[in-house]
């Protein structure tokens, strides 16, 4: 390959980034030989794709039905920022010597931007590109995927706070010959209703199983659902539903009762708020499966959970109540909320997914420490970075920089050859 690039972030290894923050960074550019070339630009945008393929059956020209494959599609732009760095647009023949060059890049994301994520049939996705404009070659094209967070305070919603609770029973048919009279019922108790990756989902589950058919397993999962929306060639709406985490809480024999206080802990993924985006939609629900011996179907209590970037108050007094620092009888001292980690999408896969990227999600941690938050702590979101290349890269271009080779043709020279 006789062309390399190198695409980095300032001050930012992950490339995470919040709506509304300011990205900036460098791309370098190494050729090994000289190019005849019209221009050089690097472009930051952020768009959504949906599409998938189905068989259906037409008309032919004989009049006759018969099988083909349609794909369905949709895209969103959310944003795009462009800049020629060396030539201009549909300008004139240069010369791009051997060496190597260094350009800066800059662009704000707009506060509206959908958080990054990765599915099955669609994607929502934002990248630094850097395009050669070759002469009766085609371009050289350059990428690199950077993940943006839509924050989501869940505190600015009061009915996250809710408590959560259902009941279910199911009676078996006197006339099946392991069945019985007596039903099996299940409760189900959630404190909240929304949650933020890295904590822990706790519930109390009581299930009394009166009957003669044996419960072979509770099982409890977070489920998320994801709907596509195309627009071409008609309107049509596809989804999915995946599994992000689950707990097993094992069997309940017949005639018998069992209360389960347990958790279920919450990984790294994407929040739920797709507001911005018409065409990927998420939701989340807790599913509590009574599973059931024979040939019995089993049977489910669904909740709808929120997932969010911020977690609530409420919730980090629940979980950290157990390691209050002070005395006894003492008033008690809160530790502060730890900053969070970014963590890749633990459930990215399909044909969208690209092996050398995966969106990160920020996901909490409070095993050792409590705290009662009022505010995001400064350090929460990834800090604005600067706007300027670093060391060893020098501030200007040298004084012998491309332009010495076009003979005084005036052209846009951004970055710097060393």
């Amino acid at each position: 390959m006789t062309s390399k690039c190198t695409i980095q972030f300032d001050n930012n290894p992950l490339g995470v980034y919040y709506a509304g923050q300011t990205i900036s960074g460098v791309a370098e550019l190494i050729t090994t030989r000289p190019k005849t070339i019209r221009s050089i630009y690097i472009s930051v945008n952020g768009h959504s794709e949906v599409r998938w393929t189905e068989s259906v059956y037409k008309q032919n020209n004989q009049g006759k039905r018969e099988k083909a494959f349609e794909t369905f599609s949709a895209t969103e732009l959310y944003f795009t920022s462009e800049k020629y760095v060396y030539g201009s647009n549909g300008g004139n023949q240069l010369e791009l010597i051997a060496g190597k060059y260094v350009y800066p890049f800059q662009a704000t994301i707009p506060p509206n931007a959908p958080t990054s994520f990765i599915g099955t049939d669609g994607k929502i996705t934002y990248e630094v590109v850097m395009v050669i404009d070759r002469v009766l070659r085609y371009n050289n094209t350059f990428k690199q995927e950077f993940t943006v967070i839509s924050p989501y305070d869940l505190n600015l919603n009061p009915m996250n706070g809710n408590l959560m609770e259902k009941e279910d029973r199911k009676v078996f048919c006197l006339s099946l010959c392991c069945g019985g009279k007596n039903p099996i019922t299940i409760k189900a108790r959630v404190p909240f209703s929304a949650y933020a990756p890295g904590q822990r989902i706790r519930f109390n589950v009581v299930l009394d199983n009166q009957s003669d058919v044996r419960c072979s397993d509770v099982k409890v999962r977070l489920m998320r659902k994801v709907t596509y929306n195309c627009h071409t060639p008609e309107i049509k709406t596809k989804w999915n539903e995946v599994k992000v985490s689950q707990v097993l809480l094992g069997e309940v024999v017949k005639q018998n009762r069992a209360e389960m206080n347990e958790f279920l802990e919450i990984p790294s993924t994407v929040p739920s708020s797709m507001e911005n985006c018409s065409i990927i939609k998420i939701i989340y629900t807790l599913k509590f499966t009574v599973k059931l011996a024979g040939f019995y179907s089993d049977f489910d209590l669904v909740f709808p959970l929120t997932i969010g970037t911020v977690p609530l108050q409420a919730s980090l007094m629940e979980e950290q109540e157990s390691v209050i620092v002070g005395q006894p009888g003492a008033i008690p001292v809160f530790k502060p909320m730890p900053p969070p980690t970014y963590q890749e999408d633990s459930t990215a896969k399909g044909k969208y997914q690209d092996k050398t990227f995966i969106p990160k999600y920020p996901v909490f941690s409070y095993q050792n420490t409590s705290g009662t938050i009022r505010d995001p702590p400064a350090n929460l979101y990834p800090s604005v970075v600067s706007h300027q290349p670093k060391a060893p890269y020098p501030t200007s271009p040298p004084p012998n920089d491309l332009n010495e080779s076009l003979n005084g043709t005036n052209t846009s020279q951004i970055g710097w050859k060393t």
